[in-house]
């Protein structure tokens, strides 16, 4: 591995390690020089990504701060090889689902995943289980033995390698969910009162209610329990409002509204960002359920059509600065639709129609550098 390379991860590390908890009056200079060193390295050593900032007319030289660095459609990881190093030698590569199209996936190289690994694991620790150190967890969605190449697969083996109890399962088997042997140890936790965190994409929750249905079943899992909507509910057979899939788990576990938590996540960036009101909960402040990036990732919200910053309150394409993406592009700017406020920011759902123009123009200028 390079020097160079080396040099970034070690900074990358020390920043998450340092603000994971909390930020100090340092922190926005902090940020700034990090995201320009990263930039720098990627504009020198990824040349799709060297050709679309030259397209903007952008480069280290030009670029001061965070919010001007060029972002990249994130049409470019299904377009184009985006990586600082040898693809062949990755450590991972996550695939996106296709759902869109099947032909044509997102690649997402992960070189090293020593910052990946950091990034998760000081999210989830922030923002999923803030006063806990282990918690049994129930997978309701494949981990990397039987989906390797699947973001949210690593994603999950991570959580329950470093914070699952002896007493956390995997319940995705064979392209399905295994309903009785779920059933099973949810009764087995409840009767131990063992706290548990539930966790699985969207549309598993979706299979798990229509079981239930047929089949009924309602647990009292342990105060302290946990339901973990990772999302994804993109281009599956059923879609149903958060509120009404929320309200339906709440009363099948016993769970509260306080104790359901949804994450950003996605193939193309390695940091994710979850719903505030676990850590609010934890630090008894008044709860809420707008989504806060972790300190090594900013957002903007921008105008559909200019792409440029508009106020808060107003909805907007989302631009996501990740700078755990240091080996493939830190600037992404996402086809979501987003509102901020002062206490973070929601997803309103994917851009469609005029919505999109921002998108379509940005993916014009991507196909020029093709």
């Amino acid at each position: 591995m390079s020097d160079e390379s080396d040099v970034i991860q070690a900074r990358l590390v020390k920043f998450i390690q340092q603000y994971k908890e909390g930020q100090s009056s340092e922190y926005e200079v902090d940020f700034n020089q990090l995201a320009m060193s990263v930039f720098d390295y990627q504009f020198q050593n990824n040349l799709p990504y060297k050709k679309f900032a030259q397209l903007k007319h952008k480069n280290p030289l030009t670029v001061k701060n965070w919010q001007d660095l060029p972002l990249i459609p994130i049409e470019a990881y299904k377009q184009l090889t985006l990586s600082t190093r040898d693809t062949t030698q990755a450590e991972d590569v996550f695939y996106s689902s296709g759902t869109t199209n099947a032909q044509q996936k997102s690649r997402h190289y992960i070189s090293d995943l020593r910052v990946w690994e950091q990034s998760m694991i000081a999210g989830f620790k922030q923002y999923v289980i803030p006063n806990k150190e282990k918690i049994t967890i129930f997978s309701l969605f494949p981990d990397m033995s039987s989906h390797p190449n699947s973001s949210l697969s690593r994603y999950i083996t991570t959580a329950m390698q470093v914070f699952g109890t002896e007493n956390s399962q995997v319940f995705f088997k064979h392209n399905q969910l295994d309903y009785v042997n779920l059933i099973s140890a949810l009764k087995q936790a409840q009767a131990n009162h063992e706290q548990v965190l539930v966790l699985g994409a969207s549309f598993s929750y979706v299979h798990l209610l229509a079981y239930f249905d047929q089949h009924p079943q309602t647990f009292d899992l342990a105060e302290g329990s946990i339901i973990f909507d990772t999302g994804g509910f993109k281009g599956q057979s059923q879609e149903v409002s958060m509120s009404t899939l929320y309200k339906n788990l709440g009363q099948v576990f016993n769970v509260s509204r306080e104790q359901i938590i949804n994450m950003y996540g996605m193939t193309e960036i390695s940091s994710q960002c979850y719903d505030r009101n676990l850590a609010d909960l934890s630090q008894n402040q008044s709860i809420y359920f707008d989504k806060m990036p972790p300190a090594w990732v900013k957002i903007q919200i921008l105008d559909v059509e200019t792409l440029q910053p508009i106020e808060q309150g107003k909805r907007g394409l989302l631009a996501y600065y990740d700078l755990a993406n240091w080996d493939t592009c830190l600037a992404i700017l996402t086809e979501d639709i987003a509102i901020q406020n002062e206490h973070g920011f929601t997803i309103i759902g994917r851009a469609k129609g005029s919505e999109a123009k921002g998108c379509s123009i940005a993916v014009d200028e991507l196909l020029k550098v093709r």
